[in-house]
């Protein structure tokens, strides 16, 4: 060990406190065995549950764990587009899209393709957000998801990319769906 009157002295010290720390500490976590359980995959979309949430197939086969029992469960997402309600909630959506003021079918088609387009940019980032039902009603199309994110991501941008419509989005105090309301220019 060098002098205390050395100018590497403390540095020394920190590296033989380290050394040590380190013969004395095992490290915890790279001895952690954890315990093996169940993997679940959607049949109907494929994502897979694991490590207490769902994954995208093509973001879940790049880290799923080898040699796990492996089951096929319903996830959220197709429950809801299954016709299931949420567990105690009356309605099956979170999420409710409501588009009015097409005057233009061309433009109620360009819209429904850009909703189309958020949702399925949400689905590769979260499988449980998607697009339940898109119902035409004339002038009208009523979007229903699974997720009340979805829905507000879809309103603002058919917001965003058809200047001049009027936007609205209410959430609720209670356990109930976004709403969201978009009117295009008259």
């Amino acid at each position: 060990m060098p002098h205390k009157y050395n100018p590497n002295f403390a540095a020394a010290r920190r590296r033989e406190k380290a050394r040590n720390l380190e013969v004395r500490v095992p490290h915890w976590w790279s001895k952690e065995v954890k315990p093996k359980t169940s993997v679940a995959i959607c049949p109907n979309c494929h994502a897979i549950y694991f490590d207490k949430h769902w994954h995208t197939w093509s973001h879940a086969t790049k880290v799923l764990p080898v040699g796990h029992k492996i089951s096929d469960e319903l996830c959220f997402a197709c429950r809801s587009i299954g016709g299931s309600k949420k567990k105690g909630s009356e309605f099956g959506y979170e999420g409710e899209v409501t588009l009015s003021g097409f005057s233009d079918p061309d433009l109620k088609l360009e819209v429904v393709r850009t909703a189309k387009n958020v949702a399925s940019r949400a689905v590769e980032r979260n499988p449980e957000a998607q697009v339940i039902k898109i119902e035409d009603k004339g002038r009208t199309v009523r979007i229903t998801t699974t997720n009340g994110q979805l829905a507000e991501a879809i309103g603002k941008e058919v917001d965003r990319s058809h200047k001049g419509g009027v936007l609205s989005v209410r959430f609720s105090e209670e356990d109930r769906p976004v709403r969201v309301y978009w009117s295009a220019k008259e």
